[in-house]
């Protein structure tokens, strides 16, 4: 349970940039458009969640995102689980301990990174380091204020995105070996669950 809710708090993670932009609101309209540039795309991720600056969890894998309703998280170390979104359904399958949860998210939800940046109002930008090359994001939403910052690399795709959260939590991923416009086989999100599965099924 813990496992599906870190991730969907802080599940779906990427932005582009262009340098010449003068205007920092225009970095977001830039994202969309990479978004929809670069889609299908994999890339490998970390994930490190911090509790009162303290690192309390590790993990990595791989993302296929197809478009932002259709995306899979495929967590490889040091477990295997899988979060599977589709059209406002997710399946969270944690293999070790032969757990099924799905459920729907809302649309808006605060938390979820995709629709921040391509909602109608993602969030206020609020400074732009070049030095860093990173965005800071700040969002209000129904679950507390977050702050986002977004390091983004020369090829115009995130190499480090950080959330902090009202409650202290920070959850830092790291992208690498971005593969754009790849084809992806539906198989990919079908899940193959051992017969004794014991599902969850959440509001």
């Amino acid at each position: 349970m813990k496992g599906a809710k870190t991730f969907v708090a802080a599940a779906f993670l990427i932005l582009c940039f262009s340098p010449r932009l003068p205007a920092p609101i225009s970095l977001v309209e830039q994202v969309r458009a990479k978004i929809i540039h670069s889609q299908p795309f994999r890339t490998d991720f970390v994930q490190q969640v911090f509790i009162d600056g303290e690192m309390s969890l590790e993990e990595s894998g791989f993302i296929i995102f197809v478009d932002r309703a259709h995306v899979k998280w495929q967590y490889l170390r040091p477990e295997y689980k899988t979060f599977i979104l589709e059209n406002g359904r997710y399946q969270f399958f944690d293999r070790e301990n032969n757990q099924l949860i799905s459920g729907s998210i809302s649309p808006g939800n605060e938390q979820i990174i995709w629709d921040l940046l391509c909602a109608p109002k993602p969030g206020q930008v609020s400074r732009w380091e070049e030095k860093t090359r990173t965005i800071q994001l700040n969002v209000d939403g129904g679950s507390g204020p977050q702050e986002l910052k977004i390091r983004i690399t020369s090829d115009l795709l995130p190499e480090r995105v950080e959330q902090t959260a009202a409650s202290e939590v920070t959850h830092v991923y790291q992208f690498r070996n971005y593969r754009t416009g790849v084809t992806v086989d539906a198989r990919e999100f079908t899940l193959d669950l051992p017969a004794d599965v014991e599902i969850i099924e959440q509001e």
